[in-house]
């Protein structure tokens, strides 16, 4: 029904998106390759049968980084997700000259490093086979292949057994793909294919026992990698090229393999409480999967009924204001919100994914419940979780009001969402436009440019500043705009947005929440003011009806609460959480109206906008606060929820 535009085809040319991309790709291009190769490379001179010297000499003698992750047993899940980041800046239009020509150096380095090492133990029985994790003892040392075994026993130690091995396998495969669907890096096809074939061979080996443990222990989004690996080889055989291999349908099986159905239908049955206590991210791309299944045959609809369920699930009952969700990287109980809030919510991982699942959702659906809670997320997880001065970024945001944001740093915290971070800044384009037949869809009003083979459309907005939109569109030389143009209405708009085309108001139809602009209307190209009418909002938690967070249009609003007491301590493995808080209680009483009900009625009275300003007074109250944008809060403690009495 629609497509995301390609990533090489839109430019964000918004200040603060732009700094976000390119500090990102700073601080990837500052990391020492040899390091992050440093496993790789030892595990494939173990399985060659090297001997020291020839290792040392084919490791760089270069060890790997610490932190506690990348040293230990899932050490190597960075590489996938710096191979996906380095892969989106690649074909990034706003990535240019010297900064180009170093992702482009950086990701070929990475990636025929990877082929050496592959081709180390080809003609072996774990031929195809690239890892990088650590070895905690010498019994994983003489065997870098222990902990997939481990697993098909259901062992499951960190530390001694296993650390989620087929978590990061999902990572690295997935950053392969990336590296070809992107990049085009033939090099990294055939790695992914090679790996895919041991990947395969190794599924096909289970038996109904085995499978059962294997499922059992986190193992990421590998059936979602597996069907794209599958695809990508589908399409190249269906198009005549060489390059696909010839063994791809078992690509297909191996996915199919990784589908948790007997989860899929507990989810569909739409029994209370399914993910209490359930790992968030352990589970989002499992769903994740489910909608590649659908996606790669288009034929079991129940895939997708699968993801559809999920994501109404935990959007419906498990999110906060902001699009994050979980209290310490689980799910609770249905609708039980306000009493998680704590210092370690909403994972950014949780998050990356949601936003994966969503866009995908609304491409085969077209409902836009997928784009509102995209365009809400962006903009309050994914842009809050940066530190824009450093571009390190957050493992939690606390949703507990008085904590603040800890970031990691650049060579000493390898977590997940320090990986899933480098991609999140490499792909901010993404979701803003997509194209259908005849039609091109802006769904997120961000400053930017889309480029077609048949026309340019450029937006500027900033709603910081202002409530309107100027959209651009010109067409190509010699060629005429032939599609037409939707616009989201969002869910923030107080009233249906007002459009003037080429200066003069027009009254535009409607689709299910889009504003559509005839390709009759812009053929020889057009200039369109679009108005979005906004002001303050109110959202209170399912389980905390006097505990409200507020909003200014797109923004959810953070109030300032100082940097004294800031400090942090260590949080499940070699993770760290913030810990000092900066108020007593998160009550306000309420002088100036008679019940909560009056007060949020009139919440524009009480809580106003400076000029010129992204900050806000909140005045009416017995604790005189001020609030700014969520997303630009990372130096100071801060409060989204707040209980409100009279």
């Amino acid at each position: 029904m629609w497509e995301l535009t390609k990533l090489k085809d839109v430019k964000v040319t918004d200040k603060y998106f732009d700094e976000a991309l390119h500090i990102d790709v700073k601080n990837m291009l500052l990391l020492d390759p040899d390091r992050l190769l440093a496993g790789f490379r030892e595990t494939a001179c173990i399985l060659a049968g090297d001997d020291e010297e020839i290792t040392n000499a084919f490791m760089k003698r270069k060890q790997r980084y610490g932190g506690e992750w990348e040293d230990k047993l899932i050490g190597g899940h960075t590489m996938g997700h710096y191979l996906t980041a380095l892969a989106q800046a690649a074909v990034s239009p706003a990535v240019t000259g010297k900064e180009l020509e170093d992702v482009k150096e950086r990701l070929d380095y990475m990636l025929v490093s990877l082929k050496e090492c592959q081709e180390k133990i080809k003609g072996t029985e774990n031929e195809g086979f690239i890892f990088g994790a650590g070895f905690p003892t010498k019994e994983f040392r003489d065997n870098p292949l222990l902990q997939f075994e481990n697993v098909e026993k259901g062992l499951s130690h960190p530390f001694l057994e296993a650390w989620v091995p087929w978590y990061t396998m999902h990572k690295i495969l997935t950053g392969l793909n990336a590296s070809f669907k992107y990049y085009g890096s033939e090099t990294a096809l055939e790695i992914a294919n090679a790996l895919g074939v041991w990947i395969a061979k190794r599924t096909e080996g289970w038996t109904e026992d085995k499978h059962k443990k294997v499922l059992s222990i986190e193992y990421g989004g590998m059936n979602d990698c597996l069907y794209e690996l599958y695809e990508i080889n589908r399409d190249l055989k269906d198009k005549g090229n060489s390059l696909y291999s010839k063994e791809y349908e078992r690509f297909a099986d191996a996915a199919h393999a990784f589908d948790e159905t007997e989860l899929f239908e507990r989810i569909l049955s739409g029994k209370a409480d399914l993910l209490n206590n359930v790992h968030a991210n352990t589970t989002i791309p499992k769903f994740i999967g489910a909608l590649a299944r659908y996606e790669a045959f288009n034929s079991e609809k129940k895939y997708l009924d699968y993801a559809e369920s999920f994501w109404d699930l935990v959007v419906n009952k498990h999110t906060y204001v902001t699009g994050g969700n979980s209290e310490n990287e689980h799910f609770g109980q249905d609708n039980v919100l306000d009493l998680e809030r704590t210092n370690v919510n909403n994972e950014t991982c949780n998050t990356y994914n949601m936003l994966k699942l969503s866009r995908r959702l609304f491409a085969v659906t077209g409902k836009k419940k997928y784009l509102d809670y995209s365009a809400r997320t962006l903009i309050n997880a994914i842009m809050a979780s940066q530190n824009h001065e450093t571009g390190f970024t957050t493992y939690f945001q606390p949703m507990a009001t008085g904590y603040h944001k800890v970031f990691n740093t650049l060579d000493g915290n390898f977590w997940c969402c320090t990986g899933t971070g480098y991609e999140n800044f490499t792909k901010l384009q993404r979701g803003i436009f997509y194209k259908g037949d005849e039609k091109l869809l802006i769904s997120l009003y961000i400053a930017s440019e889309y480029v077609s083979n048949d026309y340019v459309v450029t937006m500027d907005c900033n709603f910081t500043k202002s409530d309107k939109v100027n959209i651009r569109i010109k067409p190509a030389d010699g060629k005429v705009v032939a599609d037409d143009l939707w616009l989201r209405i969002p869910t923030w708009s107080k009233a249906v947005p007002s459009v003037r085309l080429n200066g003069k108001e027009k009254e535009l139809g409607q689709n299910e929440g889009f504003l559509i602009v005839s390709k009759e209307d812009i053929a020889g190209g057009a200039e369109l003011e679009v108005c979005i009418p906004f002001g303050i909002t109110c959202e209170n938690l399912p389980d905390g009806k006097n505990t409200y967070a507020f909003l200014y249009g797109p923004y959810v609003l953070s109030a300032r609460l100082g940097a004294k007491k800031i400090m942090t301590k260590p949080h499940g493995i070699a993770v760290i959480a913030s810990a000092g808080r900066s108020v007593d209680s998160d009550e306000i009483s309420i002088v100036s109206e008679k019940t909560v009900e009056d007060f949020v009625g009139n919440i524009d009275k009480y809580l106003i906008k400076r000029d010129g300003e992204a900050e806000f007074d909140l005045i009416g109250t017995s604790k005189p606060l001020v609030f700014t944008t969520h997303f630009d809060q990372y130096t100071e403690s801060y409060g989204i929820y707040w209980k409100l009495k009279v």
